[in-house]
């Protein structure tokens, strides 16, 4: 009794065999026709091989109706669509934008070779990983300019060598680091079980490995090489690879069955990188800066590793520069130290740190620790704790003791706001006197210095009334000048040439503590138009949150 049929068919002119079953009977019926598995199993293997001949011939028709080429481009053509890349930090780094912008950081220039592998393990791009976390970084507030200083003799070097480095901005620090750590299956974990019986076994087994990579980066000064100790980061990261499979098996008479599946999952090197250096960067430029750079990592000067952090920043700072830190702090838009900024302890400042201290749940002993360190960092804080520009007659009742008659006398005083108006003066001076006077085609060329220790801003008003600001600029990115430094307006690489004649003036705006620069001032470019309508709208906006601010202004002819 047969219970297969074999039929030979010509398709496209191969040769296949098509196997037809037609039926089994059941179980007993087996038994009835004494049909065996031996019987059985020659059937059996006929059927893959109809189903390949199948195949084979279903392509064969399949080609000849399509191009070739086009049939192997649209097999090597990727099937998942392209995405943009996006990290755990890449909402940091816009948030790192915006604290920038506010806090008025811009036109610092950068440049960096990339963050190099020491452990010859990974390769990745990170200078380009780098140039993209700072062009993040930057979108709205300009902090940073990235210099490329590329080299090696290809294209782009040439064309860099015959555009020359006349134009070339010259970087004032540079951001260095390596990957110092990578270690690789630094813990392993292995684990399964099996059962097995007469016919049937299982098996279950999964294993997991843990690999660790460090990133280390810090910023040094251009000029004296010196690595800035208060930027130096260091971070960890654990690659995570798993994997399970499992394994079943059966045997039917002479028929033995298999069956098996793995999933193995690894976090992928190259993102772990990019994490690692753009948490390095977060941390290594707010550190520079000084910035809450902790509000974008969803912490607050309470978490362990900030304030570790801020504790070695304390520790690296002598004791004149922590005194002219809290000066600045509680002298700027908290308003509450209307004192000297020179680095030395006083009893005006000693009040204003009492008064700091008992209001904010601190000890009250008027001493520079690192709690009150911590405590002024906090920007939240500084907001919370500022005092009006006229504050309520609390200066009669901290001093019982001196109690002559004159509660009106303390408030009507405006002496001190004279004496350091008086000690501090903002210098400004051109190459031709007070008033310069200069041709159509010159250029103006003036000099900045100040009295003391301070923070200056200066602004350049056109003939049309137009006004930009000129001071601090791409070049030299730091509004604060020591006492007796001299600085040339314009200052870098660009120069300001007349074009016609008429009336212009420059002013600069200086304190000898922090400027709280005006909101619709923030984040200007240099040379860009300004939303105001002249200088003196200017300083005015300047006056209004800087009660001690000073200004000088030079108006300047020009003729033909």
């Amino acid at each position: 009794m047969k219970y297969f049929l074999v039929r030979r068919l010509s398709l496209g002119g191969r040769v296949c065999y098509w196997t037809q079953f037609f039926s089994i009977a059941l179980n007993d019926r087996f038994h009835q026709e004494g049909l065996t598995m031996s019987k059985l199993i020659p059937g059996l293997t006929m059927i893959p091989l109809a189903l390949f001949c199948n195949l084979a011939s279903a392509q064969d028709v399949l080609g000849k109706s399509q191009d070739p080429a086009a049939t192997v481009s649209n097999a090597a053509a990727p099937k998942t669509p392209a995405i943009k890349t996006v990290t755990n930090f890449s909402q940091a780094l816009r948030c790192m934008d915006e604290l920038f912008l506010a806090y008025g950081k811009n036109g610092i220039v950068v440049t960096s070779t990339g963050i190099p592998d020491e452990t010859g393990k990974v390769r990745t791009g990170t200078k380009e990983m780098l140039i993209t976390a700072i062009a993040k970084m930057t979108v709205k507030s300009n902090a940073f300019e990235f210099i490329d200083f590329h080299g090696g003799g290809d294209d782009l070097a040439r064309l860099f060598d015959t555009k020359g480095q006349s134009m070339m901005k010259i970087p004032d620090y540079y951001i260095r680091g390596s990957i110092t750590q990578m270690d690789d299956n630094t813990i392993r974990k292995n684990s399964g079980f099996g059962l097995a019986a007469a016919f049937f076994d299982f098996g279950f087994s999964s294993d997991a490995s843990y690999d660790l990579i460090s990133m280390d980066m810090s910023i040094g000064d251009a000029a004296t090489r010196k690595i800035l100790p208060q930027t130096s980061t260091s971070n960890t990261m654990v690659i995570i690879k798993t994997g399970k499979s499992g394994e079943a098996g059966g045997k039917l008479g002479k028929v033995g069955l298999s069956f098996n599946l793995d999933f193995s999952r690894s976090e992928g090197l190259g993102a772990t990188t990019r994490t690692l250096l753009e948490l390095g960067l977060i941390e290594t430029l707010g550190q520079f800066t000084q910035v809450p750079y902790w509000r974008c990592l969803d912490a607050d000067i309470t978490n362990p590793v900030i304030r570790e952090q801020a504790l070695e920043t304390y520790e690296t700072l002598k004791e004149n520069e922590r005194i002219t830190f809290v000066q600045r702090k509680l002298g700027g838009s908290m308003n509450r130290y209307n004192g000297p900024i020179d680095g030395k302890m006083n009893d005006t400042l000693k009040d204003a740190i009492l008064e700091y201290q008992a209001q904010n749940n601190l000890v009250a002993d008027g001493r520079i620790s690192f709690d009150l360190y911590a405590s002024l960092l906090d920007d939240i804080q500084n907001n919370l704790a500022y005092v009006p520009g006229t504050p309520p007659a609390k200066t009669a009742a901290a001093r019982p003791i001196p109690a002559p008659a004159p509660a009106p006398a303390p408030v009507a005083l405006p002496p001190p706001q004279a004496v350091p108006a008086a000690a501090f003066r903002v210098n400004l001076d051109s190459d031709k006197g007070s008033k310069p006077s200069y041709k159509v085609g010159e250029f103006l060329n003036m000099s900045l210095s100040l009295t003391g220790d301070g923070t200056v801003y200066c602004y350049y008003e056109d003939i049309n009334r137009s006004v930009a600001r000129i001071f601090p600029n791409q070049f030299f990115g730091n509004p604060t000048l020591r006492s007796g430094s001299t600085v040339r307006l314009p200052s870098g690489g660009f120069r300001i040439r007349f074009d016609q004649p008429g009336k212009e003036r420059v002013a600069c705006i200086g304190a000898d503590r922090e400027l709280v620069v005006p909101g619709n001032l923030k984040g200007a470019r240099d040379l860009a138009p300004l939303p105001v309508r002249s200088l003196d709208e200017v300083v005015s906006q300047y006056r209004q949150g800087n009660p001690t601010a000073m200004s000088s202004y030079v108006d300047i002819t020009v003729t033909r």
